[in-house]
């Protein structure tokens, strides 16, 4: 994709969630989203199937801020300890993100989507770094397990997922972060070498 074609997807993205955060994602129009970004109904169609898939590209924004905490990382401590560090960012980032009303209507809408399903897209960063924590883990004899690298990076990635889910359909009534890193203590410490 050439630098023009990023620019302009960028610039409808950034105006969708402008508008998604001012006004909701239901009142939100397509036609108020090409007006914002300044560009054209044929644009929009050739960069995204409807407003959906500008909902979907949540997942990478919450991406870029794992990048950031990336490069926090203690290199001497065990892999298991940073994977359990990795998902009390990535639940306490969903927990206070300005972006939490339109998690439950993200994941309602990626489980009925023809289209790609966004949060399940392994070349994501989050995807990216469990799998390579994982892999050293193993490399290291951190971590003691039947199952493959990749194998262990996608029961993460479900386990996160099934608590962010059930979070949401709750409403946020109990705290994403405290219950899920006992969920995770508890896989984590199953694979503990």
């Amino acid at each position: 994709m050439n630098v023009k074609k990023i620019k302009t997807k960028d610039k409808i993205i950034k105006a969708a969630w402008k508008l998604f955060v001012k006004q909701g994602y239901e009142e939100t129009t397509i036609s108020e989203i090409i007006e914002v970004s300044q560009t054209s109904r044929g644009t929009f169609y050739h960069h995204f199937r409807g407003k959906e898939d500008l909902l979907f590209s949540l997942a990478y924004f919450f991406d870029n801020d794992y990048t950031i905490w990336e490069k926090t990382i203690d290199p001497y401590m065990n892999s298991l300890d940073i994977l359990l560090s990795f998902d009390a960012y990535v639940l306490k980032n969903l927990e206070n993100s300005p972006y939490r009303p339109f998690l439950s209507s993200l994941y309602g809408l990626q489980v009925m989507t023809s289209g790609t399903r966004h949060i399940l897209d392994p070349s994501r960063e989050y995807y990216k770094i469990i799998a390579g924590l994982m892999k050293e883990g193993i490399e290291k004899n951190e971590i003691e397990s039947s199952l493959s690298y990749m194998e262990l990076t996608e029961s993460f990635a479900i386990i996160e997922r099934g608590l962010t889910y059930d979070w949401c359909l709750n409403k946020g009534r109990y705290s994403l972060l405290q219950y899920g890193q006992r969920m995770m203590k508890i896989f984590l410490n199953s694979i503990r070498a």
